[in-house]
């Protein structure tokens, strides 16, 4: 599989699920664990993803986060 397939299956993977495993995405596309670090760190350095341990996030989850930290703020 392509670097560019790849990356595609993890921002499709990401649209449905909301977020990906390192691990489950070395199995299904059959690839080492640290390829798909790399493409994590390519996409993050494009910021298309939040790179977390074990995984990432989609890029908007800081936006999301940050504004229920607000809309929490202001009903205290």
């Amino acid at each position: 599989m392509f670097k560019e397939e790849r990356h595609a299956h993890i921002l499709k993977d990401l649209k449905h699920k909301h977020r990906v495993l390192v691990a489950e995405l070395a199995t299904e596309m059959q690839v080492s664990p640290d390829t798909i670090r790399r493409d994590l760190q390519e996409l993050a350095e494009k910021e298309l993803v939040v790179k977390v341990h074990g995984g990432a996030l989609p890029a908007d989850f800081n936006e999301v986060l940050e504004r229920c930290i607000k809309s929490n703020g202001k009903k205290l």
